[in-house]
């Protein structure tokens, strides 16, 4: 016993680099992150409906993997995948980094039809690896320690981010924003996605399953399983509707700020700094939270905050920028406690019987209505503008769209039925408790130095 406890220790903790050297590469591979959307509008100016088409591209990548997970998994385990598909991504990326290089930033459509084709590769490659990933990690981290642990694991895992979003915006800064500058960002992230690779490799999970082995079905008799599990259905469904809300505007919030509100990388990156602090010092408690009230209602509270708090791109100008800092910070800490539960409730709900196939289709059914999102949300954005529309206001009508089919959206979620699961109401009364926000926001110490009397020398 004492054996399998050290190995699982040492498993979690080559786990924990893992997310730590994967984090640049994992930003990098967002549908809207500001870096990709200043390399492809700015650089190389793309227009929308080609730039909603590449960001599309993650989704697309989400939806084929299901019909390649399951002739792969009969010849490799998740471990395996998951390494080989890490490589992969790396490799996308470490050619896509000399191709920026080469390709002339004149000419949007030939350069576009390039982009489309590496960061394809990189798509596919990316949602193998989170299949397989999570398929693996089900296995052998125990159910009781999930929420704590991957609270602390997505906390360093945000310092990290943070830290490399600092970089990233001093090296834009000083280098104006020049192709280099992009290719040195694209070269740090894949050498550190090389180190999680490592990392995987070293972690020997198979030696120390969480509970015991899985019931292995033939495919046929998984969709039965599955069929039968109605939690995974109502939550594939809320998925679907959350990730096109999410994903029609969504990656045009940085084209927003770049080409409206006038605001530099630089700026861009301090607002997903704030963002990141945010969700770095409030994992901990939401992962706390997560495991007392369960994942369901922490996510419902998240996302209405979340949520309503958006309701405010629909009033930025140039002349109040200020508010933006306001947000990312609020925003960092309630999305974290939706991300950090959505993973949690998903390995809480599908059969483990099914572990693979049922994380398969979620993101392929879920992908490929996020796919049209953007495609939708591009061509709109295109055809408003032309029409001689001022564009401030066709965004701030555009940015409706996620806040308001997101909440509704939460009328999905309350279906999806989690074992041990509290009312909203009772997360919503925890908040009223002032050590629980002081948590949220990183004043835990703080509070405890106030409200704790220390005992006193004998």
């Amino acid at each position: 016993m004492p054996a399998r406890t050290s190995l699982l220790h040492r498993n979690l903790r080559l786990c924990t680099y893992d997310g730590l050297a994967a984090m640049p590469i994992c930003y990098l591979v967002l549908p809207s992150n500001f870096i990709v959307a200043a390399l492809l509008t700015g650089q190389f100016r793309l227009q929308p409906e080609i730039y909603g088409l590449i960001c599309s591209l993650p989704f697309w990548g989400n939806f084929v993997q299901a019909f390649l997970m399951p002739f792969i998994n009969r010849a490799l385990p998740p471990r395996s995948v998951s390494i080989v598909s890490a490589l992969t991504q790396g490799a996308a990326w470490a050619a896509l980094a000399v191709a920026i290089g080469l390709l002339p930033p004149d000419e949007p459509e030939a350069t576009g039809r390039w982009f489309l084709l590496l960061l394809a590769v990189s798509a596919a490659a990316t949602a193998m690896a989170a299949v397989s990933w999570t398929s693996w990690i089900q296995e052998w981290v125990p159910m009781r320690i999930r929420g704590k642990y991957f609270g602390l694991r997505n906390r360093l895992n945000q310092i990290v981010q943070l830290v490399f979003l600092l970089v990233t915006g001093q090296l834009l800064a000083r280098m104006g924003g020049t192709v280099r500058a992009f290719q040195v960002l694209i070269g740090v992230a894949v050498f550190f996605r090389i180190l999680s690779v490592v990392a995987q490799y070293r972690t020997h999970a198979g030696l120390a399953p969480a509970q015991g082995g899985d019931r292995r079905l033939p495919w046929r008799a998984q969709f039965t399983e599955l069929a039968r599990c109605s939690p995974f259905k109502w939550f594939v469904a809320y998925g679907a509707v959350w990730g096109f809300a999410a994903n029609c505007i969504g990656p045009f919030y940085p084209v927003f700020m770049l080409e409206q509100l006038r605001l530099s990388l630089a700026d861009i990156s301090f607002l997903v700094v704030l963002s990141s602090i945010g969700g770095a010092v409030s994992y901990p408690a939401w992962g706390a939270l997560a495991d007392r009230f369960g994942n369901r209602p922490v996510m419902l509270f998240a996302m209405i905050a979340w949520q309503l708090q958006n309701l405010l791109w629909c009033i930025l100008n140039p002349s109040n920028t200020w508010i933006l800092y306001v947000m990312w910070a609020f925003g960092g800490v309630m999305g974290a406690g939706f991300a950090l539960s959505l993973f949690a409730i998903q390995l809480k709900i599908i059969p483990r019987a099914a572990k693979t196939l049922a994380i398969s289709l979620n993101l392929a059914v879920t992908a490929l209505v996020t796919a049209i999102a953007p495609m939708i949300g591009g061509v709109l954005l295109e055809q408003l503008l032309h029409a001689g529309y001022d564009p401030i206001i066709v965004f701030h009508g555009l940015f409706l769209i996620q806040p308001v089919m997101a909440i509704l959206g939460c009328l999905l979620l309350m279906r999806v039925q989690e074992v041990n699961s509290r009312p909203l109401s009772n997360v919503i009364g925890a908040m009223r408790n002032i050590r629980t926000l002081s948590a949220m926001v990183g004043l835990g110490f703080l509070v405890d130095h106030v409200f704790v009397r220390r005992r006193k020398k004998v």
